[in-house]
């Protein structure tokens, strides 16, 4: 894939084996849009972009809903060599505000529906551009307007490379401050390329995009592989899940591939008008982020026999489907994640950086042309996660004789509420922040309808009495919502800890609560 990019997916010629020009890329809230009007609103857009000031190489940070401009923007910046940065629309002004800064955008995109919110932080990045989709109120460039831009007479695009930098997918780390993890032309399509591969991805297929675009799990599991080999991506709503409306859709759209966790797996499930909708098109659910209890392999395969549930487990640094398990394979080994994807090499280590044997616990590495190139400005953490050219996740596993991989435990303590990844670490950074907090330490415990969910144990000041309110509401202030934990543990006496310093999360539950 030497000068192979991402802008060749939408070239689709009269000869191309997958679609046409004319064939349905999208669709999305009723709407639909061909290949052809695809690549040529992207072209029109990244044209626009250069007119008002682009340069190869700029960062754009980009904050919307699931929408048929996402799309045409992720290929515009790739024809123009731009760094797609995606933002969590759920995080709050701060989090955004510390990547804006750190990933050093120059460009902010914001939908009008989020402007409101939003309006303080734009206000404090003046010195960056602003472009509104939608409704545009004055704050900035107008999308359309961009898109608009006549091409008579237009400078050619820039030379773009499979080895430019195009993404900075940002994801928190045990340090509790977000890191851009960097890929590059190549390592996406790498990334997307073995899923056409692993799950028989056709042309014919019809991909029901449950996750926000702005996730790693929202354009990189299926959804670029399917407009690669010239299937038909129908964006859902990335705001207030409807098990009602999702099955619905499938029925619609003829969905044949969808990616639910084990969460939102379960609730479709359990609709009580299952039975009405027609879901037999579908002929796969991917699902991870956490094991998929038996009860919902077992109750997929009741109400769809054909359905193959894949489980899968991957990383924002890629690959996003490291590992992957047929339902099939699934049978008689509860809990296992399965083997390596067609792309990735993978090793289970101890300490010593050796391989431990069949049965025994260690880290997972892996080596793949889909990993990351590093982290963007932060020499020391890629020198670490990159050792000896192998990422290191920080997940345990151990495998068995025949070379499936049950996870163990994260060594990252992230806690998984919803589908959603929150690290305990961001939470108890804000939380020594309150005034009357010494120390905090959040663990994550099973919940029957979230999967996990945060639980804090926050060590005060004698004197002082805060109501788990307050606090919540002071969490609430600075961080998104689905972060902050439901239960808190209120008490005057230190954390356990090793002699080392490190808290003994594990001696928690054993602490006495006296506040």
């Amino acid at each position: 894939m030497v000068e192979y990019t991402l802008r060749d997916i939408l070239r689709k010629t009269v000869t191309d084996a997958g679609a046409r020009p004319d064939s349905i890329a999208l669709t999305f809230d009723g709407q639909h849009m061909t290949f052809g009007e695809l690549d040529d609103r992207s072209t029109r857009l990244a044209h626009g972009l250069l007119a008002a000031g682009f340069t190869k190489g700029d960062k754009v940070s980009v904050v919307m809903y699931n929408r048929l401009e996402w799309v045409e923007l992720f290929f515009a910046l790739a024809k123009l060599g731009g760094v797609i940065v995606p933002i969590n629309y759920l995080l709050a002004g701060s989090e955004m505000q510390y990547i804006f800064d750190d990933s050093e955008s120059r460009w902010i995109v914001v939908e009008d529906t989020l402007t409101p919110a939003l309006t303080p932080v734009l206000d404090d990045n003046a010195e960056r551009k602003i472009v509104e989709v939608g409704e545009p109120t004055g704050l900035g460039i107008a999308y359309e307007s961009l898109v608009a831009n006549p091409l008579d007479d237009a400078p050619a695009l820039p030379d773009v490379h499979a080895d430019d930098l195009f993404l900075l997918q940002y994801t928190s780390g045990t340090t509790g401050f977000p890191k851009g993890a960097m890929h590059t032309h190549s390592t996406v399509l790498w990334n997307s390329y073995h899923q056409i591969v692993d799950f028989e991805v056709t042309n014919d297929d019809v991909y029901y995009v449950v996750p926000a675009l702005c996730w790693a799990a929202g354009f990189h599991d299926l959804a670029l592989a399917a407009l690669w080999r010239g299937g038909r991506v129908v964006l859902g709503r990335s705001t207030g899940f409807d098990p009602g409306e999702f099955l619905q859709q499938v029925e619609q759209h003829g969905a044949t591939k969808v990616l639910l966790v084990p969460t939102v797996l379960k609730r479709v499930l359990n609709h009580p008008e299952f039975d009405r909708y027609d879901t037999s098109s579908l002929r796969m659910v991917l699902s991870g982020g956490e094991p998929v209890p038996p009860s919902s392999l077992e109750g997929l395969k009741a109400k769809i026999p054909h359905c193959d549930v894949l489980q899968v487990y991957g990383m924002s640094e890629f690959p996003t489907l490291m590992l992957l398990i047929t339902g099939r394979d699934a049978h008689g080994r509860a809990g296992s994640t399965g083997k390596a994807c067609s792309v990735a090499t993978i090793r289970i280590i101890d300490d010593a950086g050796q391989d431990v044997p069949a049965g025994t616990i260690g880290q997972i590495i892996c080596r793949s042309p889909a990993n990351m190139i590093g982290y963007y400005n932060k020499p020391e953490a890629t020198a670490s996660a990159l050792a000896d050219g192998w990422l290191h996740t920080g997940d345990l596993a151990s495998y068995d004789d025949e070379g499936f991989v049950y996870m163990a435990g994260r060594a990252k303590d992230m806690i998984i509420t919803g589908g959603l990844n929150v690290y305990p670490a961001e939470i108890e950074r804000v939380l020594a922040t309150h005034p009357d907090v010494i120390e905090a330490a959040v663990v994550g415990e099973p919940d029957e309808r979230w999967g996990e969910i945060g639980i804090a144990h926050v060590v005060v000041r004698d004197d002082a009495h805060p109501a788990q309110e307050d606090v919540e509401a002071y969490l609430r202030e600075r961080m998104a919502g689905f972060k902050v934990p439901r239960v808190y543990r209120f008490t005057t006496q230190p954390l356990p800890r090793t002699t080392s310093g490190k808290v003994q999360k594990h001696r928690l539950d054993k602490v006495t609560h006296d506040a």
